[in-house]
């Protein structure tokens, strides 16, 4: 069967108070203490779940409908969901225009009182039972810690059950970025509409975009296969003659590209946090080959080249600056009206707005690592130039850079300050928030001060993304 993925447990915060009874009775102690629980109980209710993001300054959550797929006549508008979205940016039809008008629209139902609990504050309460605990094992990424435990094996049914979710060999949607979308939405899809089992071709469109990063042949395939199928709660057929009998729905990658969960949003990300943390169990390190028998890349690449013997310890920030295939300025206008952050700041990545992060934090005295889509050289250049900036700011050696390198280098670092309008620095912040990294900028604004400030917390980076 098809597991209910795991969500992260919360704590409370109240301490217990020690209480003198003297010489009261059994009666009367008992009497204090059940007085005391009610008094409490009313004074600090359980805080709500969900975090509501209002639009403008604030950004917008958007409440899940109850639909499943956009109808023919909608294939020119992006659903706005709060999955997780990596994609190359250039790779669906979508509308930016439907998209805000469709944010805006479902944010005014929203109430926007109720936002006590974040996703941040999971991932710190996390963070905090980690270093309390010194028997958990923490996870470990190209040879740096991360802040979040290795997720506890999945209870899994080897067998395939009657209803059968097929994902089959040819039916792509998109590029990496939205194959690897598509990927999360899968098991969440499944989960929803209660199917049994999840089977992929293994020689399809999915296992090619998984297996570019993670997850790697090194040894037998029948190896690989009981990994794979015991890491995910999935079923690797080579024919679909295996499902005889089952009762097969086939999902294709546009329907998965668009499907949008009626499933809270707290469980979806904690869902996705999951999955993220799992995909890393297993990085490619450059030894063995995916499932089309290529060779694949190091993840750890852009590390060890950019930190060397020092990558275990070594304080640095990286900067991701994406031109977008030239959309960039539509993509990013048309964020900041869904989060209220700066619609070109992001873009220009000028001097003035990386130290407004850097120095605050104390970073400009560490290393400070470019990694971009080569399309807009002047932000080097610019960065270069600066006396406070210069001396640190270097680029990835070209022979170690590529995508899946970056994106670790970009992980793993103690600073982040990504594009809100690419979907890679999506992918990015995300992964940093499952494994409880802090310093991740994504929504900056100017103040009326003309101050630079965050205008949206850690839920917008789960929150609607903007993808053409």
């Amino acid at each position: 069967m098809v597991p209910s993925l795991s969500t992260s447990s919360r704590r409370t915060a109240m301490e217990k108070q020690k209480t003198k009874f003297g010489h009261i009775s059994r009666f009367g102690k008992a009497s204090i203490v059940i007085c005391v629980f009610i008094v409490a109980s009313i004074l600090l209710p359980d805080s709500p779940d969900l975090v509501i993001i209002p639009d403008g300054d604030g950004g917008v959550d958007i409440v899940s409908g109850t639909g499943r797929f956009l109808t023919e006549k909608n294939e020119g508008v992006t659903t706005v969901d709060e999955s997780v979205n990596v994609e190359s940016d250039a790779e669906t039809n979508a509308d930016p225009d439907a998209v805000v008008s469709e944010a805006k629209s479902e944010a005014t139902n929203e109430v926007e009182s109720k936002h006590s609990t974040t996703a941040s504050d999971d991932n710190n309460d996390e963070s905090d039972d980690n270093t309390n605990e010194p028997d958990v094992e923490l996870m470990e990424i190209c040879g740096r810690k991360t802040a979040a435990s290795i997720p506890n094996p999945k209870q899994c049914d080897s067998s395939i059950g009657k209803r059968v979710l097929l994902v089959e060999k040819w039916d792509k949607y998109g590029r990496t970025g939205n194959n690897l979308r598509e990927f999360f939405h899968l098991f969440q899809y499944a989960k929803d509409e209660k199917f049994d089992t999840i089977a992929i071709v293994k020689e399809g469109w999915m296992t090619d975009a998984i297996m570019k990063f993670w997850y790697a042949i090194e040894e037998s395939y029948e190896d690989w296969q009981k990994k794979f199928e015991e890491a995910f709660c999935v079923k690797i057929i080579s024919d679909k003659k295996e499902l005889k009998g089952r009762d097969i729905h086939k999902i294709t990658g546009r329907d998965l590209f668009y499907f949008k969960s009626p499933e809270d949003k707290k469980t979806k990300i904690d869902n996705q946090k999951d999955l993220i943390k799992t995909l890393f169990q297993s990085y490619n390190e450059g030894n063995g080959v995916d499932a089309l028998n290529r060779t694949v890349n190091d993840m750890c690449s852009a590390i060890d080249a950019s930190l060397g013997e020092e990558k275990s310890t070594a304080v640095y920030s990286v900067i991701h600056s994406r031109k977008l295939e030239g959309q960039g300025h539509k993509l990013l206008e048309k964020t900041s009206e869904v989060t209220g952050c700066d619609p070109v700041a992001a873009l220009n990545m000028d001097p003035d707005y990386v130290k407004s992060i850097l120095e605050p934090i104390g970073m400009l005295d560490h290393p400070i690592l470019l990694i971009s889509d080569g399309e807009n050289p002047d932000v080097f250049k610019r960065l270069h130039k600066d006396p406070d900036i210069g001396p640190q700011i270097r680029e990835v050696p070209k022979e170690s850079s590529w995508l899946g390198g970056d994106m670790t280098l970009a992980i793993m670092s103690n600073a982040f300050i990504g594009n809100p309008a690419s979907s890679l620095s999506a992918f990015i912040a995300q992964s940093r928030v499952a494994f409880g990294l802090n310093n991740t900028y994504l929504f900056r604004s100017r103040d009326g001060g003309g101050e630079w400030k965050d205008v949206c917390d850690e839920n917008c980076i789960f929150g609607p993304r903007l993808a053409l």
